[in-house]
């Protein structure tokens, strides 16, 4: 116990240091533990609701790719931070081991004494991490499940354990470097801040006059500590990647797959059919937000027809801007094999698929009157090719092998459909086909329709739903506002977006105090300099000047790297044709002037701390 002692004693001694590395570490730890929990439990959950056919193939891909993305640069996040808060806290201890030395300790004494102090650092913010990440876990999931998410509360005993033990031996590798480095050199070289600080190449150059005197020192500053500025630099780069990524690509993702959804339901739309069809088109149509059952229609019964003299008629209503008559029906599909070249030789043919069957919702739609707009994979249906079909997105991935080179069957006796487009599409998770109309007439007891979709103009009033409903009641047919659906849609994926954007808020307040770590190790190196300046009657509005330029330089270098590489993935990996309004512009630019204003206040203890010293203070050793 007594060779602990003493080690205790020197880390009470150097209470701001010794406080700041511990609460450093214990947030990256904290914030490891809780993103490799949270965000594998919110896979797990995001998974669970794909199985029980939630929500489509498509939007899962974009979700699952996502979270794929995040999560890995959250577990590079935690090592790379925890890393930069150990070197800097040992790094300010190397003039101490040369004085050691120089006293006459052997290397090996100590080493394994700083090694000893770096080890209770490590294993008392290890614990407080465990504890600090799992409570805010439990917090985080006793929130969202409130909110209407069911997010397990489960904890892999066996994450936390590889978790901790993966920082552990992080932490003493990259924190022993130093000390390695240093208790090997003489004491001259270990009491030299070149030794720490890196190389004084750029200091003789001449740097432009006008950029004044307080800059010119700031950037002197910094040129002189090559090596801590470097890790500083690569550090936060990381940190507003990861924080740019989640909240640009969170943000534009909600909006795209938001616009996904309302391009492919549309707005301002109303369905007029009989009670029992309408009844299933909106449970189908439910069932991307919520388990809601109906039984399945008599599709095909004659007393569901519309009639064509009903459809005339709507079409004299002022305000309907397009009519969309549909024959619909659930049916079972099969796969029908392709044929494509080779992809090595390009010569030999190759069979492509199999006869898998599923059951699917089946739309007769004419071409030129569909009012929807899908993401679409493919090309569009044609009026004049009658045996061409678009699929939903989980029927292409669930059932073909490569779905465009492909064909599916309705009907055994008919001829198949050449598989033209790949759409995303909530209606019945994605388990749909789009053909021509007229070619089901030849497995439908009546040519017609059982289901019309009107889109109106935006402002729809009262005065056009009467006159809609008023013609419906005639043939004794209901009619349904699809606006509420898509609301209901549009709400679930926000709150799934909501929730996936608050992975990297720990991350980030990791960073933030990495920023004061190298803050506070710049200014305690640099606290005699100050003190100088003071004595010659500098005056402490110019200490600030220096200190705030360079903290600005570090967060301007490593702002334009990190949030330069989050915007860069965010557009070009993260999700197709994403879609960027003014409105997702003004929340990114929000974000991230938020981001920084956290990182600028942090700066505010540490410069505020050393400005308020006096001349005799700054002359006092740590």
């Amino acid at each position: 116990m007594s060779e602990i002692n003493f080690p205790l004693k020197d880390l009470t001694r150097r209470k701001r240091q010794t406080t700041l590395t511990v609460l450093g570490l214990t947030l990256a730890t904290a914030a490891t533990i809780f993103l490799v929990l949270f965000g594998s439990n919110m896979g797990f959950d995001i998974a669970f609701i794909i199985k029980r056919g939630q929500i489509t193939s498509g939007f899962y891909n974009i979700f699952s790719q996502f979270i794929l993305i995040v999560t890995t640069l959250n577990i590079i996040t935690g090592p790379i931070i925890t890393s930069f808060l150990v070197q800097t806290a040992m790094y300010s201890r190397i003039r101490d081991i040369g004085i050691m030395k120089a006293s006459g300790c052997i290397t090996e004494s100590v080493f394994a004494y700083f090694l000893t102090e770096l080890s209770l650092l490590i294993l008392l913010s290890s614990a407080a991490g465990i504890i600090l990440g799992t409570t805010a876990y439990y917090i985080a999931t006793i929130i969202l499940n409130t909110l209407g998410f069911y997010i397990s509360q489960n904890i892999n005993i066996w994450t936390i354990i590889a978790v901790t033990l993966v920082t552990i031996i992080a932490s003493h590798i990259f924190g022993a470097k130093p000390l390695r480095k240093a208790s090997q050199t003489n004491p001259t070289q270990a009491m030299s801040p070149l030794f720490s600080q890196g190389t004084t190449t750029y200091l003789g150059k001449k740097l432009p006059s006008k950029l004044g005197f307080n800059f010119k020192i700031a950037i002197r500053n910094l040129l002189r500590r090559t090596t801590s500025t470097t890790q500083a630099i690569i550090c936060l780069t990381i940190v507003l990647t990861l924080t740019t990524l989640a909240l640009t690509g969170g943000l534009i993702c909600n909006q795209t797959t938001q616009t996904y959804t309302e391009n492919a339901i549309g707005r301002n739309i109303i369905i007029v059919g009989h009670k029992t069809i309408t009844d299933r088109y909106v449970s189908l149509l439910s069932q991307f937000f919520e388990q809601k059952e109906t039984n399945k229609p008599d599709y095909l019964n004659p007393e569901t027809q519309i009639p064509d003299t009903l459809i005339t008629e709507l079409g004299t209503i002022t305000g309907i801007e397009q009519i969309d008559p549909r024959l619909i029906f659930e049916h079972s599909v099969r796969e029908v094999p392709g044929i494509i070249l080779d992809s090595v030789e390009q010569i030999e043919p190759v069979i492509v698929g199999d006869i898998r069957t599923a059951e699917a919702l089946i739309l007769g739609v004419q071409p030129d009157k569909l009012v929807n707009d899908w993401l679409l994979f493919g090309k569009k249906l044609e009026s004049n090719n009658k045996l061409a079909a678009i699929i939903g997105d989980s029927l292409s991935v669930n059932m073909f092998s490569v779905a465009i080179n492909q064909s599916i069957k309705i009907d055994e006796d008919t001829l198949p459909y050449e598989i033209q487009g790949i759409c995303v599409d909530p209606l019945n998770n994605g388990k749909v086909v789009y053909v021509p109309q007229e070619t089901l007439h030849n497995i439908s007891p009546y040519k017609g329709q059982n289901l019309v979709l009107l889109q109106v103009n935006q402002s729809i009033n009262q005065q056009v739903v009467s006159q809609i409903e008023k013609i419906a009641n005639t043939q004794n047919l209901t009619i349904v506002k699809l606006d509420s659906i898509l609301d209901k849609h549009i709400n679930f994926l926000d709150k799934i977006w909501s929730l996936i954007i608050l992975l990297p808020l720990f991350s980030l307040t990791a960073g933030a105090l990495s920023l004061m770590g190298y803050l506070i190790t710049s200014m305690s190196e640099q606290q005699k300099q100050f003190g100088i300046m003071r004595a010659l009657g500098t005056k402490p509005k110019s200490i600030l000047k220096i200190v705030f330029y360079q903290a600005s330089l570090i967060l301007t270098v490593s702002g334009t790297l990190g949030v330069s590489a989050g915007l860069y993935i965010a557009l070009n990996f993260l999700i197709p044709n994403p879609v960027v309004t003014q409105q997702t512009l003004l929340g990114v630019v929000i974000g991230i002037t938020a981001v920084f204003g956290v990182l600028c206040i942090s700066t505010l203890y540490p410069t505020l701390k050393t400005i308020n010293q006096t001349v005799i203070e700054a002359f006092s050793t740590n």
